[in-house]
């Protein structure tokens, strides 16, 4: 894959999130109006309008893929594969994560949601879910049922914790881990 190939794909995603997020909100739009959803479910938090999903997805999607670009080195033997496991991969993982979280909790599920949202918390010692593919797919995942403002608001808040877990303290736990022949040296 060369850069200029990734530089259409992050152009032909954008315009794809695009339309999809411009067709959810007319659908809204036509169908009882474009909801909104309070801060944290409270009422006396301010409303956040799925309006706003027009400019964040996009700019999400848009800012995600070149983060990712900027990551990858085009020079060195960047296959398809490579390509694919490295970033696909864990776009896809999240996704479909955040679908679940959503169906969990649009069905009544909150107790399954709210396990699945704690147990990123532990993944996010050990495998690096702050990066821009993780991010994207959550969010995505969540735009459906949440809007376009506040699965942003919240992957960037979940992201910033994810990064210091992962870096701060989860190696901790593999030093630890380590020094008790948990893990093996050098890996």
């Amino acid at each position: 894959m060369t850069k200029k190939i990734f530089t259409k794909i992050v152009v032909f995603f954008t315009l794809f999130v695009i339309i999809g997020i411009l067709g959810l909100t007319l659908w809204d739009y036509f169908h009882d109006g474009v909801p909104g959803h309070n801060l944290l479910k409270r009422k006396d938090l301010p409303k956040i309008s799925n309006w706003w999903g027009l400019l964040s997805i996009p700019l999400v999607t848009y800012i995600s893929l070149k983060r990712i670009e900027k990551r990858v080195n085009f020079k060195t033997d960047f296959t398809n594969q490579i390509f694919f496991k490295k970033h696909i991969v864990p776009f896809l993982i999240a996704l479909v994560y955040g679908i679940f979280i959503v169906v969990f909790s649009s069905t009544g599920n909150s107790k399954i949601s709210y396990s699945m949202f704690l147990i990123l918390f532990v993944v996010a010692l050990f495998v690096p879910i702050y990066k821009s593919e993780y991010f994207l797919g959550f969010v995505l995942g969540l735009t459906y049922t949440f809007g376009g403002a506040l699965p942003v608001i919240i992957a960037l808040v979940l992201s910033t914790v994810f990064y210091l877990l992962f870096n701060y303290i989860g190696p901790i736990f593999v030093f630890i881990g380590t020094k008790i022949g948990v893990f093996e040296k050098g890996k």
